[in-house]
């Protein structure tokens, strides 16, 4: 039987809206990870080690990550994670570029009219607006400033061999 959502009731789906206004809202600090891998081969085009990002939102039950991809939105909740664990640090022991951001409420305005992107996502998950902030090593440069991590940053490029410090974090 084919659904015709012409005679559904909008008004029951308003909770959800509410709740997940509220779950944004609750998030105090977020883990965004930059990445190199990427399996289309036009972001081949981007800084090494910055081709993707992607969010991890701390709520008051737990984690959820958010991984935006170019055709779809993965999201995935982490209850079992406890809230004062360390995210950014184990990511990075791994071999990822991660920092921890606080959790801002932007101000009451259109957002930036910018196409759908990994960057877009993480943006409006941390409360970032800003016209200049398109691809993922953007975002990492705005970010380390108000980075709440207090160790060097290192990431692996999983490309070479090569390592990759950063001490102004």
């Amino acid at each position: 039987m084919k659904h015709s959502f012409a005679h559904t009731d909008i008004s029951r789906f308003v909770p959800v809206a509410d709740a997940a206004a509220s779950a944004a809202t609750s998030a105090d600090r977020a883990v965004v990870v930059f990445a190199d891998q990427t399996a289309l081969p036009w972001l081949r085009l981007l800084k090494p080690g910055f081709r993707h990002c992607c969010a991890y939102l701390r709520l008051p039950e737990g984690w959820i990550g958010v991984d935006p991809l170019s055709h779809w939105l993965v999201l995935r909740a982490f209850p079992a994670w406890p809230r004062e664990a360390d995210l950014a640090g184990h990511l990075r022991r791994t071999g990822h570029c991660a920092l921890t951001v606080p959790v801002v409420e932007p101000p009451r305005r259109l957002a930036p009219p910018l196409p759908f992107s990994c960057v877009e996502t993480v943006k409006r998950l941390i409360g970032l607006q800003s016209w200049t902030i398109r691809t993922p090593w953007e975002p990492y440069q705005h970010l380390r400033k108000i980075s709440l991590d207090n160790e060097p940053l290192l990431f692996y490029k999983s490309t070479s061999s090569e390592h990759f410090v950063d001490k102004a974090a």
